[in-house]
């Protein structure tokens, strides 16, 4: 997501949401009119891309294939008149055949459902975009649109860092906001928006989601061109290296609190997310409309059986642990945690709205610029144990072929070092090794 609030004097005034898909954001691009700030003194090849952006934008929210539409009907009446006008004339073949193509296009093939789940159909995309069209979607000036590395409005914190879409030193001065969900009801909302239809039930497709994640799961890659930014857990948005780099991450079950002024002492009360906000993420909340909301036949919790539920926690279970998030649904009692007992997070607790995380993460701030954001800085979800056995390997070969390396770590900090594998928020084996290699 764009900067929402930009260019006053006082820098702290400013306001960057880091947008974390499917978590209600779309509407804060609506209410601080981001499409025309986008657009202002663009040239005017981009200035159309950004029209195109936002009306298919708008579409996608709306429809799976958006077949009903203005410019659907627009080329429907360009391929009749060809057909009746012109259908014995080249020209007449080529009208006919470029609008039926655009049509399968648009309404079929670069869709949410298609681009985000079929690993062909989204780098051919994002090839088109960037290459053959000349970036004519993207706005590097509001961080919104879609080049090469995806959808723009859609980067985490480290790869806005690490692109220099917005240097380390504004990041630190400037208010940073996220929303995020509860991972149960966001699988729901991401499966409403990527399925292939009314037809593809929610358990077939929590079943084939990890398949589209499986770069992730595996290796933690997380650029655009192996991951579609829907699969990334919430906290690759919010997080570097398991530290917070969003000033003030809010709970889209806790907005309640800011439809109006006189419930802030509710959330006072309740300990909310929404707690001592800063000025510009309260107002920019205030009263936030959430008119991008699809309409379901049924709750978001009775979707899930127990199979669907262990899945989408296994899959997104940092997501609980950081947020606080709850692994049983409390509306289905019939459904057992996919866990006996709490797991702490073996990262900070969540400093929601604190105003000191930028000051204490000056430094990380620094680095997450200078690191590489192709693979995850905590290593993704899950490694598999064979992959496990091979890392810790090459670890104990490193301390044993070299005295020098040995003397680096006493016993005590090797097997630290060495546990801290069997976890899932890893470095890089390149990244370990370059350790044991400094002084």
């Amino acid at each position: 997501m764009p900067w929402l609030i930009k260019d006053k004097e006082k820098q702290s005034e400013n306001l960057f949401f880091v947008h974390v898909p499917r978590c209600g954001g779309t509407s804060l691009m609506k209410s601080h009119d981001i499409p025309n700030k986008s657009m202002t003194n663009c040239p005017f090849y981009k200035t159309i891309g950004m029209k195109i952006f936002f009306h298919r934008y708008r579409l996608l929210e709306s429809a799976n294939f958006p077949i009903v539409n203005t410019g659907n009907a627009i080329l429907l009446l360009i391929f009749l008149y060809s057909w009746m006008n012109y259908s014995n004339t080249m020209i007449g073949k080529f009208m006919m055949a470029f609008t039926f193509i655009l049509f399968l296009g648009l309404s079929f093939v670069f869709t949410a459902p298609t681009i985000g789940r079929l690993t062909y159909v989204r780098r051919s995309f994002l090839i088109l975009i960037h290459d053959f069209l000349f970036r004519f979607m993207e706005s590097i000036e509001w961080c919104t649109g879609t080049n090469n590395k995806g959808y723009i409005n859609h980067l985490t914190a480290h790869k806005l860092l690490h692109y220099g879409y917005i240097p380390s030193d504004v990041w630190y001065n400037t208010s940073t906001m996220a929303i995020v969900r509860n991972p149960y009801s966001r699988m729901v909302s991401i499966y409403m928006y990527n399925r292939f239809g009314p037809m593809e039930s929610f358990e077939h497709f929590v079943k084939t989601w990890g398949t589209t994640m499986k770069h992730y799961q595996e290796r933690g890659e997380m650029e655009e061109w192996y991951t579609p930014c829907h699969c990334l857990p919430q906290f690759e948005y919010t997080h570097f290296k398991g530290k917070q780099l969003v000033q003030s991450i809010v709970k889209q079950e806790e907005l309640k609190y800011l439809k109006y002024k006189e419930d802030e002492s509710k959330a006072i009360a309740q300990d909310s997310s929404i707690k001592d906000l800063p000025i510009p993420v309260k107002d920019a909340l205030l009263g936030m409309p959430h008119d991008n909301k699809r309409k379901t036949s049924k709750k978001w919790y009775e979707y899930y059986n127990q199979e669907t539920l262990n899945i989408t926690y296994e899959l997104y279970h940092h997501d609980f642990a950081i947020f606080g998030y709850s692994p049983k649904i409390d509306q289905r009692p019939d459904l057992v945690s996919p866990v006996p007992t709490e797991i702490k997070p073996d990262v900070d607790k969540l400093m929601r709205n604190s105003l000191n995380v930028q000051q204490e993460r000056k430094s990380l701030l620094m680095l997450s610029a200078s690191m590489s954001c192709g693979r995850s800085s905590m290593r993704g979800p899950s490694m598999k144990s064979a992959k496990y056995a091979s890392l810790l390997s090459a670890l104990e070969s490193l301390g044993s072929d070299s005295d020098e390396k040995d003397n680096l770590l006493d016993s005590d900090e090797k097997d630290d070092l060495l546990d801290s594998y069997q976890k899932d928020d890893l470095l890089d084996i390149d990244e370990k090794i370059e350790f044991l290699d400094s002084d």
